[in-house]
């Protein structure tokens, strides 16, 4: 089956168009074991560490099964790192999906428009007729996915499966055919119902930040002792929390949907973001905070300091750090993350 490749910074591609055109979307994912040397050719070292790592992936040669790539307007560094990948990767299709800044009538109207274009274009060269039948029956298919992780992510707070499985899981789901991985999903939440809570105490953390897509990174907190019991991540809850209205004009759904889901920090205004993480917070009695920053990530750095302010005066611990994009940075933080694990080991 026909790939193709999504670069998006805030989960709001419409996948259910490509699926409508027998297009499996496949999330687009960094590698932490590369060294960046093309990137920098094109890009100046305070760009977004995570970034310049796509970059550097697509400038060393995507997969043969990967036959286009659609970026959409997230953050300014993957925004114009699009009109690099125009230059310099050899794909068939390429398109860049204006997805608004702003969440009002006008900003759904707009991208109602582009996502029309973007589905002439895929008619147009891959010689497919995508349907509103068709977008239908993906988005009740995706309703059937999202459903499923939201049941499945409870079962991180009931301390039966780990935030870095779930994690996993999530992954697989933003890069595998979606009718296959239903029945892995459903196999999953069965399995999970078997099983007890694992035997060691951890520290219950609400995770929230840049994107982050290496899971080792989650398997190193919970070696300290620290559970992701719940996140506000692009993979993670910001993909399926919301379900789209499935009766509705299926692009407006699609808009809609997209445009009043849970705000991301690329977003305006971006400050409300802390009323979700608040919601979060309470509802899953975290004991702590963690907010990760990849490496010159500016939507995340300006967020910080508010959402710092709020959380201290609720008197919720909190973390702010910023990372490279290397599995050696975590030895580097591991201290800062065994002394967060102590403070809220105190509460």
């Amino acid at each position: 089956m026909t790939k193709i490749a999504i670069v998006d910074s805030g989960v709001d591609t419409p996948e259910e168009i490509l699926m409508a055109a027998d297009i499996t979307p496949v999330r687009f994912l960094g590698d932490p074991s590369l060294n960046i040397t093309k990137a920098n050719e094109h890009v100046p070292p305070n760009h977004c560490i995570w970034a310049r790592n796509l970059l550097e992936r697509a400038l060393n040669g995507l997969d043969a099964d990967i036959k286009g790539l659609i970026t959409t307007h997230g953050c300014d560094c993957t925004n114009r790192e699009f009109d690099i990948w125009l230059e310099c990767v050899d794909l068939d299709f390429m398109y860049f999906l204006n997805a608004p800044l702003k969440r009002d009538k006008a900003a759904i109207k707009f991208f109602v428009n582009d996502m029309k274009e973007l589905i002439n274009q895929i008619e147009s060269k891959f010689n497919v007729k995508i349907t509103p039948d068709k977008i239908t029956e993906a988005i009740k298919l995706t309703n059937k996915i999202r459903n499923l992780l939201k049941e499945i992510s409870e079962y991180r707070s009931k301390m039966i499966l780990k935030g870095s499985e779930f994690h996993e899981l999530v992954k697989k789901v933003q890069q595998e055919d979606k009718k296959q991985m239903l029945i892995v999903l459903e196999s999953k939440l069965e399995e999970l119902k078997t099983k007890k809570p694992f035997p060691e105490k951890m520290k219950r953390i609400l995770l929230t930040g840049s994107v982050i897509d290496d899971t080792e990174f989650i398997k190193n907190l919970e070696t300290l002792g620290l559970q992701v019991v719940i996140d506000d991540l692009c993979i993670g809850t910001r993909y399926f929390w919301d379900s789209i209205e499935e009766k509705a004009d299926p692009i407006k759904a699609l808009s809609k949907y997209h445009l009043t889901k849970p705000i991301y920090s690329t977003k305006i205004p971006s400050l409300q973001r802390f009323d979700n993480l608040k919601e979060f917070a309470e509802k899953y009695e975290v004991d702590g905070v963690l907010n990760v920053a990849q490496k010159f990530c500016e939507p995340i750095l300006y967020d910080h300091p508010h959402i710092s302010k709020e959380f201290k005066a609720l008197n919720m611990p909190y973390l702010f750090v910023e990372i490279e994009y290397s599995r050696e940075s975590f030895k580097q933080l591991a201290t800062r993350f065994e002394a967060f694990a102590e403070i809220i080991g105190g509460k």
